[in-house]
């Protein structure tokens, strides 16, 4: 049995999962609710003071004074369109197994009453078929999160896929690597890092990361000037290495496409009425695979290694041949 300070907190779980402003609850079906779910039977007048009680603590509740009806919490932690956004947002990770995906999204519907989750019934699960089999991985996140705050190195497994589609060791030996963040970028989670006594970063997908170790070693010295968010801002397409000046001409109709990979922070300049010159400073890697994407639309004019790397991917093309 429940004792009376038990209350506020019952009445609370009630309005929550009951109402909703078109779901008002008279004050008869909140003493109802009370006593079915909690066995609990507080009277009306006790239930009024825990209501002003719950008011005075920030909650936003109607009352039948402003509605006729009964009450109902008017304000939740998260509004409609922000769980809507965070569950699509779940459903659509692939770096978290199917049965961690529906824990989730029951966990984000707890902020909603009974019936604004029916509007979810509907809500589309983005390629199931490449959702990870590892469910180590928020085990794995804690774990990463934990050195990344005591910063200290980790030491952990690498998978990949062998010609079974099982996921085995890439290699026998342990990775052993300086952790610094974790960033999500196109469509994978990933750990920024640079390995023991290595200078170039690294990025792993966390899914692919088994028997993580949290270590006591403390993190390289050569690694101290390192700024892992300017670091993701050069990134493109999880490709590491050094910065460098490229120079590409565009079609005016992917500027948008530009932007939205590269951010604002380039310079645009007119060739013609259909041609844009674009200057920009990232890894030169992934612009590789970005400008193959948009042929014929975009031509990279510089660093010439790039270009030369463009055209013999190009001329390598099977449908050439």
């Amino acid at each position: 049995m429940l004792s009376d300070k038990a209350n506020i907190v019952c009445l609370l779980h009630v309005l929550a999962k009951y109402s909703d402003e078109n779901h008002i609850l008279p004050m008869k079906e909140i003493i109802s609710r009370l006593s079915d779910e909690y066995g609990i039977s507080p009277d009306r007048r006790t239930i009024y003071s825990l209501i002003a009680t719950l008011k005075e603590l920030g909650y936003d509740i109607s009352g039948y004074d402003e509605n006729g009806v009964g009450y109902y919490l008017r304000q939740r932690m998260l509004e409609l369109s922000e769980i809507r956004l965070l569950m699509d947002a779940v459903y659509s990770f692939p770096f978290i197994t199917p049965k961690n995906t529906e824990d989730l999204v029951e966990k984000l519907q707890e902020h909603l009453s009974i019936y604004e989750r029916k509007r979810f019934k509907n809500l589309m699960l983005s390629k199931p078929y490449i959702k990870t089999s590892n469910r180590q991985v928020f085990w794995s996140i804690e774990q990463l999160d934990t050195a990344i705050t005591k910063k200290v190195k980790v030491r952990f497994k690498y998978l990949c896929y062998n010609l079974d589609k099982q996921l085995v060791p890439r290699r026998s030996e342990v990775y052993t690597v300086n952790p610094y963040g974790m960033v999500f970028t196109n469509e994978n989670y990933y750990l920024i890092c640079i390995k023991e006594n290595k200078d170039n970063v690294s990025l792993y997908r966390i899914d692919r990361m088994r028997d993580i170790e949290v270590t006591d070693s403390e993190l390289d010295p050569r690694g101290k000037d390192f700024d892992p968010q300017k670091f993701v801002e050069q990134a493109v397409y999880a490709y590491t290495g050094e910065p460098e000046p490229i120079v590409m001409h565009c079609n005016r109709e992917i500027i948008d496409h530009i932007i939205d990979k590269y951010g604002t922070d380039i310079d645009i300049t007119e060739l013609d009425d259909a041609k844009v010159k674009v200057r920009f400073t990232v890894p030169p890697n992934g612009v590789k695979f970005w400008a193959l994407q948009f042929l014929p639309h975009v031509e990279v004019v510089s660093p010439q290694w790039l270009r030369d790397e463009i055209i013999e991917c190009i001329s390598q093309n099977p449908y050439m041949q």
